[in-house]
This record gives structure tokens, sequence and C-alpha cells, in this order.
């Protein structure tokens, strides 16, 4: 294994210049961030203009190359935040990305998740969700931090799970930091906490409305990615970091809609199971952005795991739905989704739910299993080719 980088961020540098020098108030800087092309890598890229924004339509669209042979993607603005880093007037900007015919790109799953959240069966019940984001924190040695170097066995019991102290919790820096900067984003946090494993943790986002939550979550993991550049550290949202029994990570999905919120909501959702279950071979390979490979090795059905076989059942955390036990006592509520892995894409598991619960599909789409359609930036002059 190449030694790691000897590199650091440079913080007193940064402050320097980024937050102390004065700037006249026509100087104010976009962060456009996207989804990359694997569908789970985020990047982005930085625009100057006059004025802060007030909305989306108030930002220009914008360009960039991918692939080789290049192909031309538009970068179209969504969803605006504070900018936690630079702070002032500037801002960071969701963007959605298309192919240059501004067909949705690859991996470009909001398009149709915003199509099915707006349709008028869905508005109507109003669907809720809230997203619990498990990641672990890798430290330069590349190991999660808090693990030893040769990655000794560990206690099987949830020994970190909601842990303080130095023995037990590591990477609060950045665990705190990150809350912090989300609320001063303007993302909905909601909570968090150290998980099972030395160097895992959480956070959750929401509850919030249609495709907002999956905004909300894509920033999130775009702000913790920024934060570690800051921490020296890494983060991985990869559902089985550690081989063995431990150190799983989920990307649990609270989803309710008008109708299990309110009085008598528990039959609701419990009408819901039937559809789950009908589809849950097809939702599985939608849980991680390599068409459920991912998560093979996490699906235990045990450790507060989803198993591979659908099962639900009321304070059930090894099933693969939910039911929170305050929420059968009151009659009404959410359900809690525990099969998707921590690098789910939101857009694609939210538009799945709503679908086979509120619109009653019982066959989903697996947009993992399609192949790439390249569409170049120039088509190339075949009778200019040798042969």
């Amino acid at each position: 294994m190449a030694e790691p980088s000897s590199w650091r961020f440079n913080s007193s540098a940064y402050a320097r210049f980024v937050k102390e020098l004065p700037l006249s108030e026509d100087q104010v800087l976009l962060e456009y961030v996207y989804v990359g092309e694997d569908g789970e890598s985020l990047a982005s890229k930085c625009r100057r203009v006059d004025a802060v924004p007030e909305s989306p339509d108030d930002i220009p669209t914008w360009t960039f190359a991918a692939n080789f042979p290049v192909e031309d993607r538009f970068l179209k603005p969504v969803a605006i935040y504070k900018d936690p880093f630079r702070r002032g007037p500037h801002r960071l900007v969701l963007c959605e990305v298309f192919a240059n015919d501004w067909t949705p790109a690859f991996r470009n799953f909001r398009r149709s998740c915003d199509d099915t959240m707006s349709t008028p069966e869905v508005t109507s019940v109003e669907p809720w969700f809230g997203l619990e984001q498990e990641y672990s924190i890798i430290g330069a040695n590349n190991r999660p931090l808090g693990w030893p170097n040769c990655f000794l066995p560990q206690p099987t019991g949830p020994t970190h799970h909601d842990a303080v102290g130095m023995h037990k919790a590591f990477g609060r820096d950045l665990y705190e930091a990150h809350l912090f900067a989300c609320m001063y984003a303007g993302v909905k946090i909601s909570g968090g906490n150290a998980e099972a494993c030395p160097g895992q943790w959480e956070f959750q986002v929401g509850p919030t409305i249609g495709v907002k939550a999956a905004d909300d979550l894509w920033i999130a993991r775009y702000l913790l990615h920024r934060l570690s550049e800051e921490m020296g550290v890494a983060v991985s949202f990869h559902p089985k970091p550690i081989p063995g029994d431990v150190g799983a990570c989920g990307g649990h999905v609270n989803f309710s809609t008008q109708p299990m919120r309110e009085d008598g909501g528990i039959e609701v959702i419990k009408s819901a199971m039937p559809g789950l279950a009908k589809t849950h071979q097809e939702y599985l390979p939608l849980c991680d952005p390599h068409g459920g490979a991912d998560n093979q090795a996490r699906l235990m059905g045990y450790f507060c795991t989803a198993p591979k076989e659908f099962t639900w059942g009321v304070e059930d955390r090894d099933a693969a739905v939910r039911i929170p036990r305050e929420v059968e006592k009151s009659g009404k509520g959410f359900l809690e989704d525990r099969r998707p892995a921590s690098n789910f894409d939101p857009y694609l598991v939210t538009d799945a739910l709503v679908r086979v619960v509120v619109l009653g599909q019982r066959s989903l789409r697996n947009p993992y299993s399609e192949p790439r359609v390249p569409k170049l930036a120039v088509v190339p002059d075949k009778s200019k080719m040798s042969h």
C-alpha cells in the first residue's frame, strides 16, 4: 500500500485569506455541488456572481466535461444553502446533472424522484422522510479511527453506541463540526450519535416532505467530505468497511404519509407491508450504487441489520421494516425501512417507497442494471477514421 500523503490543510492560511479579507458586496462565490458519474461520489466547482441568488432560478446553468471521450454535462441548480466554509454572502448550490440533450445524465435519479413526488396522488398524502446516515471516519493509516492497525477482533456488543469517553468515542470533533455546519447551511439536521463500532457515527436529516430530504442528505454528505479535508481524515459511506460481524453501516429511511400520521394510522402502516414484501427482491438492488452488491455482507438479520428476506415487526431492529414501539402505542406515526445501505442514493430509494406504498406499484425498475449510453460532445466522423 502506498504511503499516505503528508499534506495537511493549512487552517491558519485559509482563515487569513478566506475569512479576513474584505470584499465588496458584488462578489459572491457559488459552489456548484453535484453527484458524480458513479452515483455515489460528490464533486464541486466554483463560480463568481454579482449578487446573492434568491432562488435556483437566479443562478445560471453551467457545464462540465465528463468521462473520456468527452461527454458534455449541464449543471442545473435546484437548491441553495449557506456556505459554512466561506460564510458571508457565499452559497452552496446543489445541482442536477443533465446530458448534452437535456435528458437526465447517467445516475441522475433526482429527476424521476421529483416527478414522482409532484404527482397529485403523492402530494395529496404529503410524504415525509427522515433519513439516517451512518458513516465511518478513516485515519491516515487507512483504518477506522480507534481500531488497531492490525484489525484485532473487537467485542461484538454495541460497546461504542452512543459512547462517551476517549477510550470509546473517536472523531467527535468531525461529528460535532458537521452538525453545526449543517445547521448553518440550512440542512434540516435532526440529530446524531456515536454508532456501534469505533470511528463510526450517524446523523439524521428530516423529517422533510418530498424530495427535499434527499437534497439535504446529499449536501450533508458534501459537508462531511469537505470537513474531512480540514480534519486530516477521510469519510467512508461503505456499508461494510470491516469484514466480519462488526462495522456494518446502514442508511435507514423513516417514512410516513398523512394517513399514517392521523389517528388509526397504524392500520395504514400495516397495510403497506404486503406491497413492500412483494417488491422486496426488486428493491434490494436499489439499496446501494452497485446494484445491491455492497449491501450483501451487511444483510445478516442480526446485530441490528436487516435480513435478505422480507420481515417486519414492532421494535424489531433485525427486521427489514420496523414499526417503532411508540408508533404502535399511539396508533399512528411512521415506519422505518432498515434495508438501504449507508451509500444508498436517497432519490432512488424514496422514489421507490412512494411508488410502492402510495402509488401501488408491484414492480420496480433497476436503473443500476441498465448500460450507460454515451452522448459524446463531438460525434466522431467515422469516414475519416483509419481502418
